[in-house]
């Protein structure tokens, strides 16, 4: 089963693996579950989810998710009430 890992796709990396940040300041959680090469999903509230697999960069100290494109799925719209909730859920 795969780690679904909420993600911002325009923090795209600027490498040959054109790697997504995942960030661990705003999902905290993550730190503690996240593991090189596990299977994740990666998505987007808003528009799509791609499988992936997690990727620590020792240089940068963080983690990524290294994307599989080919598994790219459309997310249906979500209403207003549900994307308020989410991001209310995500405030600290």
């Amino acid at each position: 089963m795969s780690l679904r890992v909420p993600v911002d796709y325009n923090t795209e990396a600027d490498d040959v693996k054109k790697r997504i940040f995942i960030n661990t300041e705003v999902s905290k959680y993550l730190l503690d579950v996240l593991r090189p090469g596990i299977s994740l999903i990666l998505y987007d509230d808003e528009s799509l989810e791609v499988d992936a697999i997690a990727e620590f960069d020792t240089e940068q100290q963080r983690w990524y998710g290294v994307p599989d494109w080919t598994t790219r799925r459309d997310l249906p719209p979500l209403s207003k009430e549900e994307l308020s909730r989410i991001r209310q859920s995500r405030s600290p």
